[in-house]
């Protein structure tokens, strides 16, 4: 391993304020996407024949800035980078909040520690604040139930892009907030949804040499043949008499876009064969772990087979990999994965097939052993007969087209976590509601952890702040406003008004509202309590947040 040499280091207070700057780039970059009268953020091209590119969302928006050309701020913007695509990862909206919230700490606390309060006990004041405001937060939800409540989360999760939010709800309430909700980009400029059979479990491809989509790490194939099997696959001598049939199919003129292996275990030269026959494009592939364990396992696999119209290739049977057959082999409209889940989209199962198959498990739900085992199989049965939601957005030009699909996918997130967790008065009031309590809980602190949390409570102000702001007015007299209106108003920026937020169906699911403040947290105590910044003598810029 070769040796790190470490050409530089900065220390306080010059690499506080470095560190500071950084992150003020790169949350003032992301800042302005906040609110329904958000501004975009225009990138320059990669390949200079290309046209620029316009972005609205934060999370992509910080994934795209690698490198700042200062070395010491750029540990301050990758730092906002990180917590930026984090949030768009695990809670999916949030990043322009989490960062603005992120900044308003780090300035509040950078400045009381510059007056001489001890920046660790600023540390502890804003940890103890958050555990208030998140139970305040908690305090706030309600659950999202009438069909205008789901509208208007996703017409407002959507940017603003009522026709797409109109339909992403539809689908919602059709499918259901568990079932599986996609988005393509259309070929015409008509936005319409389409409804297909199909099936969603929690399990991933095992390698990411499958990727058919780098950015976000999914794969997919289109009219894939599925195979479907117990064994476990270690050896290129199981898969080579399987494979050399199927790339003869394709020879003799068969139609079909690659092959989707689903086993117990897919490891060694097997591995290596479907990865270098789908690099090499000779037969595009993905090998996907089955989902489950144990003999729930091999049930959820026969699901699989029956869905596609296959046959399992089953260990109890005495099957082997390398006699499979024809028989053995399903097709699919389309089998989409990424390292945590996969949806088979229009298996070629027969429906008689598919119906006596739900029938059977339902006979055998009373002999299920404790409530575990029945819930895993009512889930069996509801996957089977659910079915797969996909809009497909249309816009004049390509880059509309994107910038439409992304916030149909924005959509779709936000109403899956208000289904989780609820919903909360939206436009930053929510966070503006928890300021009473922590005011009164700052009252039994000692003095430095009090200003930690007077810093939290300014931070929690910042979002409303910017939403004003970006709406093109004076932030200063409408927040005082707001200080004096009860819990739940905040400033409805289309209507340029100060509002219950509930009433005007202004709503934030609580946990993008909650995530956000805890990677801003997180991230703001960690920038506020670095010393030293030290370069290594060589450093690569950080593509992947």
């Amino acid at each position: 391993m070769a040796e790190k040499f470490y050409r530089d280091v900065l220390l306080k207070p010059r690499a506080r304020v470095a560190l500071a700057r950084g992150v003020d780039i790169m949350a003032s970059v992301l800042r302005v996407t906040l609110g329904p009268m958000a501004r975009a953020v225009v990138m320059a091209p990669v390949i200079s024949t290309r046209t620029p590119e316009l972005l609205t969302d934060a999370g992509t928006i910080a994934r795209r800035i690698i490198e700042l050309p200062d070395p010491y701020e750029n540990m301050g913007a990758m730092l906002i980078r990180q917590m930026a695509w984090q949030v768009r990862e695990k809670v999916g909206n949030g990043a322009a909040t989490a960062a603005t919230i992120a900044q308003a700490l780090l300035h509040g606390a950078n400045k009381q520690a510059a007056a001489g309060t001890n920046v660790m006990m600023i540390r502890r004041g804003i940890e103890k604040g958050l555990a208030v405001a998140i139970a305040s937060l908690k305090d706030q939800a309600v659950p999202m139930e009438s069909p205008e409540q789901i509208e208007a989360l996703s017409i407002a999760a959507a940017g603003g892009d009522r026709e797409i939010g109109r339909y992403v709800a539809e689908m919602l309430e059709i499918i259901g907030t568990d079932g599986v909700l996609l988005v393509e980009e259309s070929t015409t400029m008509k936005t319409d949804r389409e409804y297909i059979e199909g099936l969603q479990w929690d399990s991933g491809y095992v390698s990411a040499h499958f990727c058919t989509d780098l950015d976000r790490m999914e794969a997919i194939i289109e009219n894939p043949l599925v195979v479907a099997t117990d064994l476990n696959i270690d050896r290129a001598e199981q898969l080579l008499p399987l494979l050399e049939t199927i790339i003869a199919r394709k020879q003799a003129g068969e139609s079909f876009g690659g092959l989707v292996l689903f086993a117990n275990e897919i490891s060694g030269s097997a591995l290596g064969l479907l990865a270098t026959n789908h690099e090499r494009d000779v037969l595009r592939c993905i090998g996907i772990k089955a989902p489950g364990a144990g003999d729930r396992r091999v049930r959820i696999l026969e699901d699989i087979a029956i869905l596609s119209g296959g046959r399992l290739i089953a260990e109890d049977a005495g099957d082997q990999m390398e006699s499979a057959a024809s028989v053995n082999i399903g097709r699919a409209r389309r089998v989409w994965c990424n390292r945590d889940f996969f949806s088979i989209i229009g298996g070629s199962g027969a429906p008689n097939a598919v119906r006596e198959r739900i029938a059977e498990i339902k006979r055998l739900l009373p002999t299920a052993e404790g409530d575990f085992e029945r819930d895993k199989m009512r889930e069996r049965m509801g996957k089977l007969s659910g079915g797969v939601g996909v809009l497909k957005v249309g816009a004049p030009s390509e880059r509309e087209r994107e910038t439409r699909k992304q916030r149909g996918e924005e959509a779709i997130v936000a109403a899956r976590a208000a289904a989780e967790e609820g919903v909360v008065p939206g436009g930053g009031a929510a966070y503006l509601a928890c300021v009473p309590r922590l005011r009164e809980f700052a009252d039994t602190l000692n003095r430095d952890e009090a200003i930690g949390v007077k810093v939290l409570i300014g931070a929690l102000e910042a979002p409303t702040e910017w939403i004003i702001r970006n709406s093109a007015r004076d932030h200063r007299s409408i927040l005082a406003r707001l200080r004096m209106s009860p819990p739940g108003h905040g400033y409805d920026a289309v209507g340029d008004r100060i509002a219950d937020m509930t009433e005007a169906g202004i709503l934030d699911p609580l946990k993008v509202v909650r995530g956000a403040l805890e990677f801003a947290v997180s991230a703001g105590c960690m920038a506020l309590t670095t010393e030293a910044l030290i370069l290594t003598d060589k450093s690569s810029p950080a593509v992947n947040p």
